[in-house]
């Protein structure tokens, strides 16, 4: 069928081409398909990106008791420490924490660390990636260490590198400083391979008690005298040396020593 008739004048050819564009565009009307639903209605709303994918946090002191953070909270940025837990005496830790407090008000403001541990890292940064290969790392590297019981002495203070807070913390007894090297070596080297900071050298263990902001190093030396006295009210402050925790975030991974 000719879809043209080129024998008609150029008149008459305008005029039926005007009337079937109308024709055409109310038979299309009729023929309309209904819209089509939005991504939201068929997916459902947006879901919040992962812990570990938000945005940049903005730092507030006043949210965590005035403290200042060492790096810049930024995305995929996971704060990454080794520790062993002081779950053996923390009972006891628990009670002189509440009395160094007490007694110490109002010249200094004292705050009880929550997490009573002995520290075998720095804090460092790993990338979310990295976690899960960074935790085989740790576990083959501890594989061959020995687990042992040891305990801690005395009191001794302490600033954190930037000066901004100090810290009352119990020090492991030195006769269990070359065991506690002999597990922090092969902490050290996986740190090494990841091209992490190392631990302090020398390496100074203890249980971090107590803290207050900024330095007041000076003020703590003063009293540390009358603090070991309350602590003298404790028994022997044992610490178990059996496993070995890397924490990265709110991910906690566990080791167990020989």
């Amino acid at each position: 069928m000719a879809l043209v008739d080129y024998g008609a004048s150029s008149s008459s050819s305008s005029e039926d081409e005007g009337s079937s564009n109308t024709a055409l565009t109310e038979i299309l009307g009729t023929l309309k398909r209904p819209a089509l639903p939005t991504a939201a209605a068929l997916l459902g709303p947006k879901k919040p990106k992962p812990e570990e994918f938000v945005d940049d946090v903005v730092d507030d002191p006043a949210l965590h008791g005035g403290r200042i953070r060492s790096f810049k909270h930024e995305r995929g940025n996971w704060a990454t420490y080794v520790y062993v837990p002081a779950s053996a005496c923390a009972e006891q830790l628990e009670e002189f924490q509440a009395e160094a407090i007490a007694h110490l008000d109002p010249e200094v403001k004292l705050q009880a660390n929550e997490s009573l541990h002995l520290s075998l890292s720095r804090t460092v940064v790993l990338q979310y990636h990295q976690i899960d290969e960074f935790s085989r790392s740790l576990q083959t590297a501890l594989n061959s260490s020995t687990g042992f019981t040891a305990t801690l002495q005395g009191l001794r203070i302490y600033t954190n590198e930037e000066r901004t807070r100090t810290f009352v913390s119990a020090p492991l007894d030195a006769a269990f400083a070359e065991k506690m090297a002999a597990i922090l070596q092969p902490i050290d080297q996986v740190m090494l391979d990841y091209r992490l900071q190392q631990f302090y050298n020398p390496a100074s263990f203890h249980v971090s008690l107590l803290w207050c902001v900024g330095d007041e190093e000076e003020l703590l030396n003063s009293k540390l005298k009358e603090l070991q006295e309350l602590l003298e009210d404790q028994d022997t402050l044992s610490l178990g040396v059996h496993e070995v925790h890397l924490k990265c975030g709110k991910k906690d991974f566990t080791y167990k020593l020989r």
